[in-house]
């Protein structure tokens, strides 16, 4: 997937919302990043993405309401800087499907320090602050 301004747009299949915090892990078993495919170990850091989807039938608007939720997908510690930048930025992340240090590089390669632009990461605060 390549570098795009996110757009608004009727009739997506899910969408996704996320805290932007890093939070323990404390799972038994472990998850894989949406992004890069890491598992996500109990104790490692990580942001937790909640995902829901229209309801198909009036038997899941009655029991969910408008929202159905799905299971939710987290991305790990070393995505995490990167998906916080490219929210920010509102480019279209593409969760699930995109890599999001291939996608860094792209932007990267496009508005390299040649161009006089240099995508500066956040950094984690204690306290839930990127900075």
């Amino acid at each position: 997937m390549t570098i795009s301004c996110a757009i608004e747009c009727d009739g997506a299949a899910w969408w996704w919302s996320a805290n932007m915090r890093l939070l323990p892990y404390d799972k038994n078993r472990g998850k894989r990043c949406c992004s890069c495919g890491d598992v996500v170990r109990r104790g490692a850091k990580y942001i937790q993405v909640e995902r829901w989807r229209g309801y198909a039938n009036e038997v899941e608007e009655r029991i969910y309401g408008d929202e159905v939720p799905l299971a939710s997908w987290v991305v790990c510690e070393s995505c995490a800087p990167i998906f916080v930048k490219f929210y920010n930025m509102d480019v279209d992340l593409g969760l699930g499907v995109t890599n999001l240090h291939n996608l860094l590089g792209e932007f990267e390669s496009l508005y390299g320090p040649s161009v006089g632009f240099k995508l500066k990461l956040p950094t984690y605060q204690p306290g839930g602050i990127w900075v």
